[in-house]
């Protein structure tokens, strides 16, 4: 069956995680019935609703790699149509007009939860004669206006939790249109669902008390009611509800921390719906094949930051260096490296030594800078370790010597440089790492690095004498 599913953010800030996994199990179904994936922009919140917002969903939507159909959908252009269906509600005697003030429901409110009542609206306007609202709509009392909801129960069968039933006397007589004349959210979302010819509504399972009451104006207004699935939420390692005390909790974030997309377009599959396999790693043509709604999981997905990076390091390694120019350069520009710098071969080079100790990319363009600055400061532990040793001022000395006296073809043959390092330790008999351990830390800065030899190779002659030298000066500031 060719389904139509639609994705409604609202445009009031980034897209959150949550909001994103929707969209992609919306575009995955769309996809895999040959249906359609409709984008509707829910921007009828104008106090909250900003074009800057609309701009960065439309953004992160894009570079997971999320395409929809048609042009996108505006709901504040619909108000005419929400309107007028209102209106057609009122003469069907589906829905009534609620001269109720703010403080007159406010006061009732009070009083229901004095008497401990459930704080359900208590019906006043619903039995007003014809001649009572003539006189107070004469007299130009504003009104909202209400869906009378019948008798009876609510009953659908919810995609991935299973039959829903709840009686309708647990249900207020819900606003459908304020009083200053705007649509609210409950009309809205049905007329726009409807003329869009929706099917298949997907979404949070915040919204079921929603599509309990959606369901009754698609009944009210003989329209076929779309089936229904309901995701559950996704929460931080606490189990309480992802957000931004979580850390990152929005596609834009992520983004700028140097996550590939389809990396958290891969692991947001994941959270909440099963392959069925232990299989982690999928492409999306892999994803739209085997996805299904039956395997979405009933229960809250944790949303592990330690697991993204781990896949996102998969991604990474994947790519070549070649391919991964492109994604670096944004990191690389802010740190004020030229595109022609990034051509050399020792820096590709480098790249494919460091992708392997990198998660993202931005982890990975850090990792990189040893390419361009040399070290301004030293780790405290290798000091202690590698330049406090008696004979240390004196190993740097003879290692600029050494590399000073060798040739730049030297520089370029990676087995030349290990076999010449190799025997500068044995004449002195010396072991290898003797020699490795605070060359690599004069080199960087730090004890961990790609292998000494490559590293000479990357850096090149010129680079390692400057910071050879500059530890030797760093060494006798010390002493």
């Amino acid at each position: 069956m060719s389904l139509t599913l639609r994705f409604a953010p609202s445009p009031t800030g980034y897209l959150h995680v949550g909001g994103a996994r929707t969209a992609i199990f919306n575009w995955l179904i769309a996809r895999q019935s040959g249906g359609k994936f409709l984008l509707r922009i829910e921007d009828t919140d104008k106090l909250r609703s900003t074009e800057e917002s609309t701009q960065k969903i439309l953004s992160s939507l894009k570079w997971l790699g999320l395409d929809w159909d048609g042009e996108v959908f505006f709901q504040s252009a619909n108000q005419h149509r929400h309107l007028e269906v209102a209106n057609l509600l009122l003469e069907n005697g589906k829905a009534y007009r609620c001269f109720c003030t703010k403080e007159e429901l406010e006061e009732k409110r009070r009083r229901a939860e004095e008497l401990k009542l459930n704080q359900r609206y208590d019906g006043t306007c619903r039995n007003l004669t014809q001649q009572q609202i003539r006189e107070k709509t004469n007299r130009g009392l504003p009104f909202a206006v209400r869906f009378k909801v019948p008798k009876g129960e609510v009953f659908f069968n919810d995609l991935i939790h299973g039959p829903m039933h709840v009686n309708n006397d647990t249900l207020d007589d819900f606003i459908i249109v304020r009083s200053d004349k705007t649509p609210v959210y409950q009309l809205a979302v049905v007329v726009d669902d409807h003329d869009m010819g929706v099917n298949l509504v997907l979404r949070g399972d915040d919204h079921i008390s929603n599509t309990n009451k959606q369901i009754l104006l698609y009944e009210a207004l003989n329209w076929d009611v779309p089936g229904f699935g309901h995701l559950p939420l996704i929460l931080g390692t606490d189990k309480q509800r992802l957000s931004k005390r979580h850390g990152a909790a929005s596609v834009e974030e992520f983004r700028s921390m140097g996550i590939f997309s389809e990396a958290l377009f891969n692991y947001l599959c994941l959270l909440g719906w099963s392959p069925g396999d232990d299989r982690e790693l999928f492409t999306r043509d892999e994803l739209i094949k085997r996805f299904s709604i039956d395997r979405i999981n009933k229960t809250p997905a944790v949303f592990d930051p330690q697991k993204l990076l781990w896949m996102n390091a998969k991604y990474l390694a994947a790519k070549t260096a070649d391919q991964l120019i492109p994604y670096l350069k944004p990191y690389l520009r802010e740190k004020g490296y030229s595109a022609e710098e990034l051509n050399d071969p020792r820096f590709l080079f480098l790249i494919e030594l460091q992708k392997i100790r990198s998660k993202t990319l931005r982890e990975l363009a850090d990792n990189l800078q040893l390419f361009f600055s040399d070290p301004v400061e030293y780790e405290e532990k290798g000091v202690k370790k590698y330049f406090r040793k008696e004979n240390s001022l004196t190993l740097l000395n003879e290692l600029h010597e050494f590399f000073n006296e060798q040739s730049n073809g030297f520089f370029e043959d990676i087995s030349a440089i290990e076999t010449a390092i190799r025997e500068f330790a044995e004449k002195r008999d010396l072991s290898a790492a003797k020699v490795i351990h605070p060359l690599r830390l004069a080199l960087t800065g730090k004890t961990a690095s790609p292998g000494i030899f490559e590293l000479v190779y990357v850096v090149g002659k010129k680079k390692v004498l400057t910071r050879i030298q500059n530890a030797i000066n760093y060494l006798k500031k010390l002493n």
